[in-house]
Formats: C-alpha cells, sequence, structure tokens
C-alpha cells in the first residue's frame, strides 16, 4: 500500500492558532502585531496594538512571564539562532515612549534615541533596513507588506469593543464593589469604567498593586511606572478605599448589600509554612513576608548565611504516595484529582525563591544558598531569570530537598537537607522520590521558605453561599468568573492559584464581562469576523534569517544592589532590529489551482521544504478533506485509486504551516500567479444573545 499524506483543511481556529504567540497570550495580545511596528518604526501604533487588551501592558513589558515568547515559532525554525523574539522587551520600549510613564520617565537610553531617531529605509529591493542618518530624518517612506485594511486581531476585551458595548442603549449603569487592588482587580476596574459602571476599590494596604507591589522585588519593575499606569486605570473615574480591610469594620454582607456586585481580587498574600522539624524556629522566614517587608522598606535583618528552599511542598505528595502503596482514602484520592494543578502551583516557587535569594543579597549578605527539589533541566523559571541570580552570585543545587531544621536556643543554625532521586513520576505527576543515606547538614542564620502561597480568606465573613475548592481557593465558572453566591465574582491567584500577571488579567476581563451579563441579565455572545487582505509586494526584512537575538540590555553585576532595577532595556533602534527578526505569521500562501500548470517551481525554490505536489490517491483525512475532494472532483476520496482517470487530470499542493517562514520566495517564482500571500485578521465582536 503506498504512502498516504495525512492532510487538515485549515479553518478559522487553525489561522488563528498560526499567529502563535498571539494564541498563546492569555489576553490574545497581537504580539505579531505591535512587534513588526516596532520594526517598521511605528512606535505610537505599536503601543496602541500592545495596549489595546491589556490595561497592565507598562507592568507586563517589565515582568511578564510571556508566554507568547515561549510559544514563537522563531526559534523551531531559522537558523543556527534557536531563539524566539524578543517580545517582551520590545513592549517596554513601546510603553516608554508611550505609554503613562512616558511624560514622567525619561529613561537614559530614550533619551540617545531622541538624539539619534530611528529611521527605516526602503532601499530598491525593497528590503527595509535601519539607519541613523539624521539627513533622512522626516523623509515620508512606504513600508511594503502593510496592505490589511485592519493593523491588527482585537480580542472581545479590547478598549474599543467595550467604549462600543458600553455605549448601546437601554443597558442598565449599576454599582460594582472590587475587593483588593491586585491585577484582576485592576482590569476588572478598567473593563467596567469603560463599560459605564460605577466602580469603588477597597484596598486593605496602603497601596494598590496586590502582589505586584508586595511581592515583586523593587529591582525587577520601576514602581513609578507601575504606579502611573495603575493611576491612569483610576482615573477612568475608579473611587478607591486605602487601608480598608474587609471582615472587619465593612463586611462582605455589607458590601452585598450596597452594590450590584461584588469582586474578590485578594490575591495568595500569606506564605505556606513547612511542616517539618525546627519549622518554628526563630530565623524561620516565609518568602512572601520577607518580600513585602523589603517592599515597603522595612528593616530585614537575616544574618550572614541564608539558605533558601524553594522547589515545592515533600508534604503535599502524602496522597500520591499512599496511591502508589495502594492506600487510598477518599480524602487522599481528592488531593491526587488536584494533581495538576498543585504541579502549577508548586512550580511558582522556583521563580519565588530566586527572588528572595536576590533580595538576600542586597541586603548585604554574602552568603546565599538556594536548594530546589528540580533538576537544571527541570526548572520552571525563564532562563534569564537563573542566568542572573548565578551571576550575582547565587549558589544554586538543583536536586536537593529539605529534610529538617536545626537550631540552638530556639534559633536557627543549620539546614538538614537531602538529595533527591527524581521529581517526577512516570506519569509526569509531580512526586518526589529521595536518596537514601544521603542527608548532610548545611550551615546557616536563616531558612526563608518559598514553597507556595496560600490566601487569607477573612475576607469572606462565614459567607455560606460562596464555596471553595479542596485546594482552598474560591470556586467560580471559569468563563464569567462567577462563583457559587450569583452576585460575587472573584479571579487571579484567589480563584486560579499562582499564574502569571498576564493570567490574573485575563481573569479580571472574563469577570467584567461575567458582571456585565449578571447585572445585565443577558448572555453575552463572541461572533468572530475574520479579514483577508492581498499582500501585492509582501517581503521579509533584510538579513532576517541572520539577525540573532539579543537579550536586553542589564545594569553590570557590581551595580545591581539596592532598588535598582537590573534590566535597562532597549534602545529603539536595537528593538527595531529584534522585531525584524519576526515571522509574521498571519501571513499564508494562499493558492490558487485554476491558475496552476504544475510546473513544480514554488515547490524548487521553497528553501524549508515545506511544499509538494501529490497526486489525490496520495491523500487521507478528516470528513472535510473527503467534502472538499468530491466538491472539486465530483468524486469521493475514498474511491479515487492510482488507477482512476482523476488522477490525470488533478494533483494538490500540500503546505507544511509549521515549517514555512512566509519569506513569499514561492508567490514571487509562480509564473502565472497562481500564489498569493495574504494576511489574515479577526475581530472579536460582542452582543447581547436574544
Amino acid at each position: 500500500m503506498s504512502k498516504k499524506f495525512q492532510v487538515h483543511v485549515p479553518e478559522i481556529s487553525d489561522w488563528r492558532d498560526m499567529i502563535s504567540c498571539q494564541a498563546a497570550c492569555p489576553v490574545n495580545t497581537d504580539s505579531r502585531g505591535y512587534v513588526l511596528a516596532m520594526a517598521r518604526g511605528e512606535t505610537e501604533l505599536g503601543f496602541k496594538i500592545s495596549h489595546d487588551p491589556n490595561p497592565l501592558s507598562t507592568i507586563c513589558g517589565r515582568i511578564c512571564g510571556a508566554p507568547c515568547e515561549v510559544a514563537c515559532r522563531r526559534q523551531d525554525i531559522v537558523g543556527p539562532d534557536a531563539e524566539p523574539v524578543a517580545i517582551r522587551p520590545i513592549k517596554r520600549v513601546l510603553t516608554e515612549r508611550h505609554g503613562p510613564e512616558a511624560k514622567n520617565i525619561v529613561p537614559s537610553r530614550v533619551e540617545l534615541d531622541n538624539l539619534f531617531p530611528l529611521e527605516v529605509i526602503v532601499p530598491d529591493q525593497g528590503f527595509p533596513t535601519f539607519s541613523s542618518d539624521q539627513s533622512k530624518i522626516g523623509e515620508k517612506i512606504t513600508i511594503p507588506g502593510t496592505g490589511t485594511s485592519s493593523a491588527y486581531s482585537t480580542a472581545r476585551w479590547s478598549r474599543q469593543e467595550l467604549k462600543r458595548l458600553g455605549s448601546q442603549p437601554n443597558r442598565k449603569k449599576g454599582t460594582v464593589a472590587l475587593i483588593g487592588a491586585g491585577p484582576a482587580s485592576l482590569t476588572v476596574a478598567h473593563d467596567l469604567t469603560l463599560l459605564g459602571y460605577k466602580v469603588t476599590l477597597y484596598e486593605a494596604g496602603p497601596k494598590t498593586g496586590g502582589m505586584l507591589r508586595y511581592g515583586v522585588p523593587i529591582y525587577r519593575i520601576d514602581q513609578e511606572a507601575m504606579d502611573l499606569e495603575i493611576q491612569a486605570i483610576l482615573d477612568l473615574g475608579v473611587e478607591i478605599h486605602f487601608d480598608t480591610p474587609i471582615g472587619k469594620d465593612i463586611t462582605l454582607d455589607d458590601l452585598r448589600r450596597d452594590y450590584d456586585a461584588v469582586f474578590l481580587g485578594i490575591g495568595l498574600m500569606k506564605g505556606r509554612a513547612l511542616d517539618i522539624e525546627g519549622h518554628d524556629l526563630d530565623g524561620v522566614i516565609i518568602a512572601v513576608d520577607m518580600l513585602l517587608n523589603y517592599n515597603l522598606g522595612y528593616k530585614v535583618d537575616l544574618g550572614k548565611r541564608v539558605l533558601v528552599v524553594g522547589g515545592g511542598d515533600v508534604a503535599m505528595d502524602a496522597a500520591r504516595t499512599a496511591l502508589r502503596l495502594g492506600q487510598v482514602t477518599d480524602e487522599q484520592q481528592a488531593a491526587l484529582d488536584d494533581t495538576e494543578a498543585r504541579v502549577e502551583e508548586e512550580s511558582e516557587t522556583v521563580s519565588t525563591a530566586l527572588d528572595v535569594a536576590r533580595v538576600a543579597l542586597r541586603l548585604g549578605v554574602a552568603d546565599v544558598k538556594m536548594i530546589s527539589l528540580e533538576d537544571w533541566d527541570e526548572l520552571p523559571a525563564s532562563d534569564f531569570e537563573v542566568e542572573e541570580a548565578l551571576e550575582e552570585g547565587i549558589q544554586l543545587s538543583p536536586r536537593v530537598g529539605p529534610k529538617r531544621i536545626i537550631g540552638e536556643d530556639g534559633k536557627v543554625s543549620g539546614l538538614e537537607v537531602i538529595d533527591v532521586e527524581s521529581v517526577f513520576d512516570g506519569e509526569g505527576r509531580f512526586s518526589p522520590k529521595f536518596k537514601p543515606d544521603s542527608e548532610r547538614v548545611w550551615d546557616c542564620d536563616t531558612v526563608i521558605l518559598a514553597i507556595g502561597q496560600q490566601a487569607d480568606l477573612d475576607v469572606l465573613g462565614g459567607a455560606d453561599d460562596v464555596n471553595l475548592t479542596p485546594r482552598g481557593l474560591v470556586e467560580i465558572n471559569y468563563e464569567t468568573g462567577q462563583t457559587t453566591a450569583s452576585d460575587v465574582f472573584a479571579g487571579g491567584d484567589v480563584a486560579y492559584g499562582p499564574k502569571l500577571i498576564i493570567d490574573a488579567v485575563l481573569h479580571g476581563h472574563l469577570a467584567a464581562l461575567g458582571i456585565e451579563e449578571y447585572i445585565q441579565s443577558k448572555k453575552l455572545i463572541t461572533e468572530v469576523k475574520t479579514e483577508w487582505t492581498v499582500l501585492s509586494n509582501h517581503v521579509m526584512f533584510e538579513n532576517w534569517t541572520k539577525l540573532e537575538h539579543r537579550k536586553p540590555p542589564t545594569l553590570p553585576v557590581d551595580r545591581r544592589t539596592g532598588i535598582s532595577v537590573v534590566e535597562v532595556g532597549y534602545s529603539e533602534a536595537e528593538a527595531a532590529e529584534q522585531g525584524s527578526r519576526c515571522l509574521e505569521c498571519s501571513v499564508n500562501t494562499v493558492f490558487d489551482g485554476s491558475l496552476c500548470i504544475l510546473c513544480n517551481g514554488c515547490v524548487d525554490v521553497c528553501p524549508w521544504d515545506c511544499l509538494k505536489i501529490v497526486s489525490l490517491d496520495k491523500l487521507a483525512g478528516d470528513e472535510t478533506l473527503h467534502r472538499v475532494i468530491e466538491d472539486h472532483t465530483g468524486v469521493p476520496l475514498n474511491e479515487i485509486t492510482e488507477d482512476h482517470e482523476i488522477n490525470t487530470q488533478m494533483a494538490v499542493m500540500l503546505k507544511d504551516d509549521e515549517a514555512c517562514t512566509r519569506c513569499a520566495l514561492c508567490a514571487v517564482r509562480c509564473p502565472t500567479d497562481a500564489i498569493t500571500m495574504e494576511a489574515f485578521r479577526f475581530e472579536e465582536v460582542l452582543s447581547f444573545e436574544d
């Protein structure tokens, strides 16, 4: 039997997924759009694209975990430089020039850009290049490949869509209380004010930001830039009450009586303790508490030798151990069912451990060690986080776990550790095993525990109708953020567990639209509109296959002290060069079979070997493929054989979209214009169900 090619006919969801950076972004930011705008020198447009679905784009441009970069196809395809496009730091360049911080913060790198502005020049062959020749400043240019009428694709929580929905006639204008001023609540506040609601924020502390403020070390983010972005949201018309914890003088029940809906965005502000011998000794510090005190400017005395524990809580795995032993109670089975969620939660502890270890150095501690259950290749922290920590002198020991904390006269004197044999079981579940007789004691003055976080649920005040999950999180409908109490919504870490900041923004968007449905007593539906635009002169940037990924500049190690932000950021020219590495995955090759003469020129010219012309009998696929073939030939695919007459009349072009780089060489080579390069865009539009 001859070889069959498994063929899939793309649908709208496939075209969307091909733009892998946007598909991976929790809020569907069109990263491709702002990266290419940066590459073309269109920084104001780039900022608009980056900010459109994300009211915290300034913050995310500095500290986002960047799932878009993890998904970027550039690292899988082109040349020896197997690195993604530097999407997150490009966003920072755009917000520095056009975001809320632009008028107040002028970094030295921006000053240099103003002296030597970036200029994009299109030479005769049509490839954009970069120049700082001041004689070219102000010269109007035309950039090839920008023929789409829509510059970017928008999600249903885009700013313009929220404003359009909010302007619809006969809408109710309700009141909403938000508890906690973290990223999820700030997003809800942003969206609901655009929708026309009266929003009031209640924050237990003296400042906004939640874990952005209290859990992210100052050296990672410019707090003034963060303040300016948050203030831009409050300036939309949000009322805020500081130093107002809910559950004491004001209760949740009070808010539910006074407002149409309440949103819980209280985060996970309490750290977990480690239930091992010595956990109650003086000198054992919870990581969250340390970061909070450091960020608020309080003195933190750590002694001379610090050990940071950040690889997960072994005690949590008792149920999984019991499973393998065949002794499973109902309670243990419930814990096992929650394994996947716990893996993600506990993996976040490594990043927190790195943060507190680096803070310890800034507090003058000379000897800082960190242990992690995971091995080097298993560490869930970003590579750059690990690299920077090692550069600064952190001594990281992977595959090591804590066994007991040792003390003298009630104070920490050491930590007994044990080697880890494996972290995950055969099914990929988090289930550490330890090497017998590998125990040893490391001397230290302080043990910092970065083993997870939990919520302070006093805010619920005994509200019996707000249910909790087995993990101690608020139970919600994940599509709307609605809790088991119809007028109470929740999002962020208190509902989902520890996630990225951009995840909290998504949770805020979902909850805001859920509140809209609740108050309007109508169901929202989303329509996806699509657009294809032929690009008559689509070309890649000059030397695009040779441009190397370059990390954003950082402060020299000897200057990483105190509260100085480590990452300096790209200049505009550097960001433009990095942006020109983008493959523009929204552009696709479209084939017109009626014009094809089967010359094979496109197949021959393709440098990525992603095109192939085959006879119909070599195809296999789903019902959609069968329907397409029968519509074109009048013969069902399963009746087409090597002997069938149809094979002498028709063939099919197969394309591997995962290998395609959108270089357009096939379209240029085609003598009959059977191949066009076309840009795909989509728009999500909201309406109420009839």
